[in-house]
């Protein structure tokens, strides 16, 4: 008798959100799941390790289906990591940190709680070092403190988590070896909220006359993002003409396929426009600054947040020991992460009510965008 497999009710919808860390370009394991049935797979692999054929009657699929997605997500898209990992005996264990709906909404309030004093002692530490972060030494003709908050943005609302995970990994966490690689994933079930808070960066040799051009870009709630990973430099002629305009640039000189260009990198924000000149609008700044570009901000682990990050700790501890399987501890930094996510954004929306940030409009321009050349 023919086994027959009717559409199974556990197959409707499910997704996740997933962050990255690191760099894609070794193997991003999200980019192999990619049908409902991986992702019921994962789900099911989260909730306990599981055999194929245990898998299979849950789903109500053939089992030959379900071994052959379990190869893939174990697999990954570099061969060695992937999104599950098969256990000694025989059965498929989740690989990353997943939290639950109602885990990561948990999580995120302990962190939201301390909001209203995190963003006064921000605000506060913004308005009594701004003559510093003005002094430092770019490369463009002209900045100003909005553009340089945009660029510091991401670093100064980081300080909060990173106090808390200083805690965490001193009182809980200091005989876990911590998991490192290339690239991690950690994400959490969809529960219809979005947070922004990626930042990505990427190289150019040889172009422009720099040896090294490192370009990087946020994008939050407010700020979209112009390229992404991977993106190449040397077949953007928008971003070839910021870098360009360093210096100044005549329009004088450009050809007319180059002024179009010079166009749209005014319009997104890469340039501006000064009489007959262009000038790069992003910031700018040398190389050998990149190390100190972000010191103002190590202030901020100097006391700022004790109290807050104390009254965090525990709680947080408490919630990763219950949440995250114990062969994924090595990799509770990232459970940290997820629960601090809506910080960036709350901060960024405080400093935009208080005056002290301003958005691009359509969510488009320069803010947010900066590089360092070296000659």
């Amino acid at each position: 008798m023919t086994e027959t497999y009717n559409k199974p009710i556990a197959l409707d919808k499910i997704d996740f959100v997933i962050w990255g860390t690191g760099d894609p370009g070794w193997g991003d394991p999200r980019n192999v799941c990619t049908r409902m049935l991986s992702n019921h797979i994962v789900w099911l692999c989260h909730k306990k390790p599981m055999t194929a054929s245990e898998i299979a009657k849950e789903l109500n699929v053939p089992t030959l289906y379900v071994e052959e997605e379990l190869e893939i997500l174990c697999r990954g898209e570099n061969g060695s990591y992937g999104l599950l990992r098969r256990q000694d005996n025989g059965r498929f264990a989740i690989n990353f940190i997943l939290l639950d709906k109602d885990v990561i909404e948990k999580a995120n309030a302990i962190y939201t709680e301390q909001l209203p004093g995190i963003c006064k002692t921000i605000s506060d530490f913004i308005e009594k070092y701004k003559d510093e972060y003005l002094a430092f030494p770019y490369l463009n003709k002209k900045v100003d403190l909005n553009l340089i908050l945009w660029q510091q943005i991401k670093d100064i609302s980081a300080a909060f988590s990173e106090n808390v995970k200083t805690l965490l990994k001193k009182k809980h966490f200091a005989d876990v070896e911590e998991t490192a690689r290339n690239f991690s994933v950690f994400g959490y079930v969809d529960n219809g909220t979005r947070y922004g808070g990626g930042c990505d960066g990427i190289h150019a040799f040889n172009v422009c006359g720099f040896s090294h051009i490192f370009a990087r870009n946020i994008y939050v709630s407010r700020v979209n993002a112009h390229f992404h990973c991977g993106h190449d430099i040397a077949t953007d002629g928008l971003l070839q003409l910021a870098v360009r305009a360093i210096d100044g640039l005549n329009i004088a000189e450009l050809s007319e396929i180059e002024r179009e260009h010079a166009a749209k990198a005014i319009e997104c924000g890469y340039l501006y426009r000064e009489d007959d000149m262009l000038y790069t609008k992003i910031l700018v700044s040398s190389r050998d600054d990149d190390g100190r570009l972000f010191k103002i901000n190590d202030r901020l682990n100097k006391g700022y947040f004790d109290k807050e990050s104390d009254l965090v700790e525990a709680n947080i501890a408490e919630l990763i020991k219950k949440s995250v399987p114990k062969h994924l501890l090595g990799e509770w930094r990232f459970a940290n992460t997820l629960a601090s996510l809506p910080i960036l954004d709350s901060v960024i929306e405080a400093l935009i009510e208080n005056g002290i940030l301003i958005p691009p409009e359509n969510g488009i321009g320069a803010e947010g965008c900066w590089m360092s050349v070296e000659k």
